[in-house]
């Protein structure tokens, strides 16, 4: 029996006529020249596969499994998508013009792609484990880029909540919102920039006891202990290409602000002080600045009022004759601060 999605093509020379049980075809793509991709899904377990043909002969069944010149063909035709998003997006603020996009191919099939582009077209990405920042000393990234003492473990302890996710930067200390969060596979992926500088915090669902990942793309530098940690940059990547509206979101993003910490009720934690002269609860609220004038002013003289030491408040003497001459600095002090009773 001949597959319908599968009319055509040549496997070894010899039309495909059957399957592995469970698999079946459900789509078939073209991508880019000659090349097109056919998924298939076992219902079973949801899982998915490619076909990669070029022209009507099939080639591998993943893209790694490629003939060497073939890949480098399929790669370097897709270019014209991965080549400004991996410049722009991925690790630089947002460029001018629209993002190309290949939204209309499987995400399995521009994952595949968007890795071994990454890998084979872009600098080397620096992969370290996480406990190598937990030292607390400073880090220094394959492009020069210093970050600071201690701040990729503050940063890798990084919590998310209901409310918005905000990380002091690894670069500057400044506290960052996240512009956007995207999930591609089990992963959740969180952008910030810092001026010019983006990078990421990156949470694996599936091994919710792992801290988080942090890549940043210029460095090209990786912290992470995620098993696939190999593949992040890539799947990020692909995400990018799949979704156009990434740049809209990016663009609408608002940035931090100082009510995001609660710093914008701040003022909501201060007692009004009465105006000038005005007890409250028999107290005359005074500036240090002011105690320090007052204090210069004050000379000592004999008073018949007098505050008790022993007593956290003022309070009117009983008896004129408790008065003592070595106390009169005390008392004129304290006067300074509670005004004259």
């Amino acid at each position: 029996m001949t597959l319908t999605l599968l009319d055509g093509v040549k496997l070894d020379g010899f039309p495909v006529e059957q399957l592995y049980p469970g698999w079946v075809p459900v789509s078939r793509i073209p991508v880019v020249n000659d090349f097109s991709v056919v998924v298939f899904g076992e219902d079973s377990s949801g899982r998915q596969a490619c076909w990669w043909l070029e022209g009507e002969n099939y080639s591998a069944s993943h893209i790694l499994a490629l003939h060497e010149s073939v890949r480098r063909r399929l790669l370097t035709a897709m270019d014209y998508v991965f080549w400004p998003l991996a410049t722009g997006v991925l690790g630089a603020p947002l460029p001018e013009q629209a993002p190309v996009s290949c939204e209309h191919l499987p995400e399995i099939a521009v994952n595949e792609m968007s890795g071994p582009w990454l890998e084979g077209y872009a600098p080397h990405t620096l992969l370290l484990p996480s406990g190598h920042a937990d030292s607390g000393e400073a880090l220094s990234c394959p492009n020069g880029r210093q970050i600071g003492e201690n701040r990729i473990t503050a940063l890798l302890s990084a919590q998310r909540g209901s409310g918005p996710l905000i990380v002091s930067s690894p670069f500057t200390a400044l506290p960052l919102l996240a512009q956007i969060t995207f999930q591609t596979g089990p992963l959740s992926v969180s952008r910030f920039q810092d001026g010019d500088t983006v990078f990421y915090l990156i949470w694996n669902e599936n091994l919710p006891a792992l801290r988080s990942s942090f890549y940043y793309p210029d460095g090209p530098l990786l912290i992470s202990d995620d098993p696939g940690a190999a593949i992040i940059p890539g799947l990020i990547l692909g995400w990018y290409a799949r979704h156009p509206e990434h740049a809209a979101l990016i663009r609408e993003a608002r940035p931090f602000k100082a009510e995001d910490f609660g710093l914008g009720q701040a003022s909501g934690l201060r007692q009004k002080e009465p105006a000038e002269n005005t007890p409250a609860s028999g107290v005359e609220t005074v500036s240090p600045s002011r105690i320090r004038d007052e204090r210069a002013e004050v000379t000592p003289e004999p008073e018949t009022s007098r505050t008790s030491p022993s007593s956290p408040q003022a309070e009117q003497p009983t008896s004129a004759s408790a008065s003592q001459t070595s106390k009169q600095g005390l008392k004129s002090r304290l006067k300074s601060l509670f005004g004259r009773l």
